[in-house]
């Protein structure tokens, strides 16, 4: 049975109780204030007399025609109450069987009072915003994902054909072959890159309590080696943090790794991590005021830094790491010269 329907018969229930108690009781008390009336002019009938009509003249029918009355009358009234209530819930079930019948997550409700039900709408709205944007963000995703791998595997496969055909000079063979292993290993990094952007919220179950000092720390030993003619210096206080080891890891080091790239040889990278801000400055060129919108942005690219080696996706998952542990991340100018990147966590 609809809900509706429900509403209107338990509404008629009601209504008709409702009216059988008010009909006896108004019934008692016109006998009670008759008998009352009488006594006052020195009659007095004996006590239930009028009851006693009632049952000889059938008073009762009455009181039926009038309880069923109101039971019709009540269901009636119920019925057209819960239509009228429950109309906008008929909009969030058409609403819901749209977006599930044609995947538009554009549909809206329109939301026209400050009820519950004017709530439940603005709520339902917030919820397809929420997967609009996700949806997009995915799309966004794919679409650049599939641009940038179009070069790097076009490259790997015409080496390959090069190498496959065997007709090269040994040692241009060996710089095709040199070329095909570059290649793999800038799609190993891509592909990378990409599944860490496909992750959202970081798993509950890995998230612990960390020394953000001692992950900086090793990451900077880490980038030392890998950037051997950058020097990083460290000014590291003790900090906890909750989050995902591996992903803070990677974070830290991608920033590490972007400050030590666009640095010249035997420049110097400032580490310095205050109050759970983690901060990193390089000596490099700087980053051009045009470009500082959009240097976390995925795939991104600075025309400066278009020759350089790399994915475009570094400051992205740095940016989606740090959201995803609740802080914050921005990029600026360094005082003379450089750039400022600071990674702010709760």
């Amino acid at each position: 049975m609809k809900l509706h329907w429900r509403m209107a018969l338990a509404s008629a229930l009601a209504g008709a109780v409702s009216v059988s108690v008010v009909v006896y009781a108004a019934y008692r008390i016109t006998c009670n204030r008759f008998e009352s009336a009488m006594g006052s002019y020195g009659y007095r009938p004996p006590s239930g007399v009028l009851a006693g009509l009632a049952e000889v003249t059938d008073l009762g029918w009455p009181f039926f025609a009038v309880a069923l009355g109101g039971l019709c009358l009540s269901g009636a009234l119920g019925w057209i109450a819960a239509w009228t209530g429950l109309r906008p819930v008929g909009k969030f079930k058409d609403a819901a069987r749209r977006v599930a019948d044609t995947s538009d997550l554009t549909t809206r409700i329109d939301v026209t009072g400050d009820d519950e039900l004017g709530s439940l709408a603005r709520s339902f709205n917030t919820m397809l915003d929420a997967l609009e944007r996700s949806a997009k963000a995915q799309k966004r995703l794919v679409a650049d994902a599939s641009h940038e791998l179009r070069t790097p595997l076009t490259a790997v496969r015409t080496n390959a054909e090069l190498l496959q055909r065997g007709r090269l000079p040994a040692e241009e063979r060996d710089e095709v072959a040199a070329a095909v292993i570059s290649g793999l290993e800038e799609l190993t990094g891509l592909v990378s890159d990409i599944v860490e952007l496909a992750r959202d919220e970081e798993p509950q179950a890995l998230v612990e309590p960390l020394r953000l000092d001692e992950i900086v720390s090793r990451e900077i030993t880490r980038a030392s080696s890998h950037w051997p003619l950058t020097r990083y210096t460290a000014d590291l206080d003790p900090v906890v943090v909750l989050g995902v080891a591996d992903r803070l890891s990677r974070a830290v080091g991608n920033v590490l790794d972007n400050a030590a790239k666009y640095s010249p040889a035997g420049a110097t990278v400032e580490v310095l991590l205050r109050d759970g801000v983690l901060t990193v400055r390089d000596h490099g060129p700087g980053i051009a005021v045009e470009d500082l919108p959009h240097v976390f942005d995925r795939f991104y690219r600075a025309s400066a830094a278009r020759a350089m080696p790399g994915s475009g996706l570094g400051l992205a998952i740095v940016r989606q790491v740090v959201d995803s542990h609740g802080g914050s991340v921005s990029a600026g100018p360094a005082p003379g010269g450089g750039t400022l990147v600071k990674l702010a966590f709760p």
